[in-house]
């Protein structure tokens, strides 16, 4: 067998071990079509090593090409309108893959699996199995260390694995399994086959060739899958879930907790699509627009607003609790019809707020002070359902009448110990001269939308509520409806009012009919504050570029208190505007909501970060080896033999570094004189080399060394000598992968091949024995 048809064996079995590698992914999307563009990368990666090391290009250079056929393929994927005759990258493409690069991480962070399949998570998948073609072909093909490739093969089970909240199937483990045997018995074949038949009692026995290695190999793969199927799910981290997925069950049957992650953070990603999708629609009896409510962020740990573990021990089939705090009394009642779209993933109900009766299939169920409805097995995706809602109409008399909060809400005063002195400091002064809660919650609301705060709507913004972002947005004066209603709601907390961050949509754009439509960029946040009396009741301190004009039960009339503006007179109505008018999106600005003037933040310190990162990499691997040297020498001493191998061992590793010849079984003497001769070493060379061959002699055949002076000197003198003989390709090799670190991997691989043969044998051995205690038995 030639040696090219070895190669082409193995790379052809390495590529189609990748694509079966990727092959667990598909439990983790709703689509599976991407694996056409996936296996076309792993062909493309595949393909470009096999024709580059058939026209024998450095080995080093290949994986850096195979990366960059991967990226251009990627750039056809999500970015040929931005690029010269469809694959030529320009500065656009470049762009354009970054951003799709974020959108993607940001749907995994939202989502929970099954995900969807945007062209950011399509970046994912595809680059993470080019990725994995990469390198199974760079450590079984180039390297030929087989065994090591099924760390590469086993990624992608291990992310699908670590990502299930109820776990993998079984089978998801055969594909690439099956295919790390694959390309086990291919490489062992091809190296038996340089031997000849095989000789071994197995072969004797069954005459099979190669039974001992095929059982080798079968123990091995179980083995390494056994330490996989253990290892990864402790110490593989768990993707945590975003809004519109399930949380998870604390138990069964009533008593049960569901617990999710902030969906706060889904707000911005939303608001950033290009693709304003369809979420829901609904029909309204009153014929009015109403805010859509998703789920209520009720606890503030200083870092981020999120859910509290809430029990939800009831079924919303009898009916939903009154409304926390809102007093008994005859309310006008409105009907919704609710059809929820494909494109809304959610274990939460959108419901309008104080919703009291729900008619819908499954089994939902409602946490009583927030009236949140949340299944632990099922999806709101595709649902149609009804909901009979409240519809109280509070009045700034009646808020500011409203009298002292009950205990009951006591918990949605909390706020971590220490607050930064500027949002304090802010609250006392926005509120100063006001008598009461309403009237500071107004003050807070107006400061927020009106002149005098200074505030810009600014969907760029950066998320976040912890100490430092909280200064950030106060100083700053920018942000998106996040950062409004998760201040108004904290200084809220601080000012005795107690509060909580609702998250949902504004009610849409109307379609005739008494029915809305609700897109993805209607998505939003907004504070709800409590008052005795009147329950939790609506505030909007987003801007009305946004949310258009405020509740008009949130705003003092100008008679009643001069110091606080009055509605503004521009508004065509006195009526709350439910409608948020359009915002420009990336799409329409090129760019992202920006000013007159503002400049977009410089991307210089990103692109020096990375190169800085790049830079560690590459030197990592030369700094271990010189790390290594310098321990070796310092362990030595003064003592003269250990210095002088020390010496030896640096020369030696240096010849290998430089792709020289090198016999570890010829005496010093006979290797100094062929390093010579193949690195052309100079006169003064020879002699500092003579030099070092005396020391060794000395070391190691006299009786007692004797110190040589200046060796380490004259040992990097050489050392330096013997490196410039070297090519370029020898050199950067040496840079990446030097000799120190192959060794030490070499070390490594081969405990772990003689831990495998030590089992094989003790199993051997047991075997045996029990087949001879059998035999003495009568």
């Amino acid at each position: 067998m030639s040696s090219l048809s070895s190669r082409g064996r193995l790379t052809t079995v390495a590529a189609v071990a990748s694509v079966l590698s990727v092959l667990p992914l598909f439990d983790i999307t709703v689509t599976r079509d991407w694996i056409v563009a996936a296996t076309i990368a792993v062909v493309f990666v595949a393909g470009t090593g096999y024709i580059l090391r058939r026209v024998d290009v450095p080995g080093v250079l290949v994986p850096v090409a195979q990366l960059a056929v991967l990226v251009l393929w990627l750039g056809v994927l999500v970015a040929s309108d931005v690029a010269m005759l469809g694959f030529i990258p320009t500065t656009d493409w470049a762009t354009r893959l970054v951003d799709v690069f974020r959108e993607g991480v940001d749907v995994t962070n939202a989502y929970v699996a099954p995900v969807p399949v945007p062209r950011g998570i399509l970046l994912l998948l595809v680059g993470g199995a080019g990725l994995v073609a990469l390198l199974v072909d760079a450590i079984a093909v180039w390297l030929r260390r087989v065994p090591l490739a099924g760390v590469p093969l086993a990624a992608c089970y291990a992310v699908t694995a670590s990502v299930l909240v109820d776990g993998l199937d079984w089978y998801w483990f055969i594909p690439p399994a099956a295919g790390f045997l694959a390309l086990l018995v291919s490489e062992g074949r091809t190296r038996v086959a340089g031997w000849g038949r095989s000789a071994t009692p197995s072969a004797a026995h069954s005459g099979i060739p190669e039974t001992d290695s095929l059982a080798r190999n079968g123990r091995r793969v179980g083995a390494v899958a056994l330490a996989v199927a253990v290892a990864v799910p402790g110490l593989a981290p768990v993707l945590t879930e975003g809004l519109l997925g399930p949380g998870q069950g604390g138990g069964n049957g009533g008593g049960q907790t569901i617990r999710t992650d902030n969906p706060i953070v889904d707000l911005q990603r939303n608001l950033q699509r290009r693709e304003n999708v369809e979420v829901l629609r609904y029909r309204s009896s009153a014929d009015e627009p109403n805010y859509i409510r998703i789920v209520t962020l009720d606890v503030f740990d200083g870092e981020e607003w999120k859910t509290s573990d809430r029990p939800v021990p009831d079924s919303v089939e009898n009916g939903l609790p009154w409304p926390q705090g809102l007093q008994e009394a005859e309310y006008p009642v409105v009907d919704y019809d609710i059809r929820v779209t494909e494109n809304l993933s959610s274990s939460w109900l959108p419901l309008p707020y104080p919703t009291q009766a729900i008619d819908i299939e499954g089994d939902w169920r409602y946490h009583a002070e927030t009236l949140d409805v949340v299944t632990n097995s099922g999806d709101v995706r595709a649902r149609e359902y009804s909901a009979r809602s409240l519809a109280p109409e509070p009045t700034v008399e009646a808020l500011r009448s409203a009298g002292s909060p009950n205990s009951a809400v006591e918990s949605s005063l909390d706020l971590p110990e220490e607050l930064p002195e500027m949002v304090t400091d802010l609250a006392d002064e926005v509120t100063e001269g006001a008598t009461d809660d309403f009237s500071r919650a107004a003050a807070l609301q107006e400061w927020f939308r009106g002149p005098s705060g200074g505030f810009v709507y600014d969907i760029e913004a950066q998320p976040g509520h912890s100490a430092t972002a909280l200064e950030d947005f106060l100083t700053e004066r920018r942000g998106y409806c996040e950062q409004f209603a998760a201040t108004m709601a904290i200084m809220a907390r601080y000012l005795g009012i107690p509060s909580r961050v609702a998250v949902g949509f504004t009610p849409g754009d109307y379609q005739g009919d008494a029915t809305w439509l609700v897109r993805a960029h209607d998505m939003h946040a907004w504070p709800e504050l409590y008052f005795e009396g009147l329950g939790w009741v609506r505030f909007e301190p987003t801007p009305a570029s946004r949310s258009g004009a405020a509740p008009d039960w949130t705003v003092v009339p100008s008679a009643d208190d001069p110091n606080t503006p009055a509605p503004d007179p521009s508004q065509p109505s006195t009526q709350p505007s439910l409608s948020a008018p359009d915002v420009p999106r990336e799409d329409d600005t090129a760019g992202g909501t920006t000013l007159p003037g503002d400049e977009p933040p410089s991307q210089w310190p990103l692109v020096l970060l990375g190169v800085l990162a790049a830079a560690a990499l590459i030197a990592a691997p030369s700094l271990y080896a010189r790390f290594g040297r310098e321990l070796r020498w310092r362990q030595a001493g003064d003592d003269p033999a250990l210095t002088a191998e020390a010496a030896w061992a640096d020369l030696r590793e240096t010849v290998r570094e430089a792709g020289l010849p090198w016999d570890p079984a010829a005496t010093p003497r006979a290797a100094a004189r062929a390093l010579a001769e193949s690195a052309s070493l100079g006169q003064e060379d020879r002699a500092l080399l003579d030099h070092l061959v005396g020391a060794i002699e000395q070391a190691r055949y006299a009786r007692q060394a004797q110190p040589v002076e200046s060796l380490r000197a004259d040992t990097a003198l050489v050392r330096r000598s013997i490196t410039r003989s070297a090519d370029m390709t020898q050199r950067i090799r040496a840079l990446l992968v030097p000799t120190r670190l192959r060794d030490a991997a070499a070390a490594a691989n081969q405990t772990l091949l003689d831990g495998f043969d030590w089992l094989d044998a003790t199993s051997e051995r047991l075997r045996e024995s029990a087949l001879a205690v059998g035999r003495r038995r009568p």
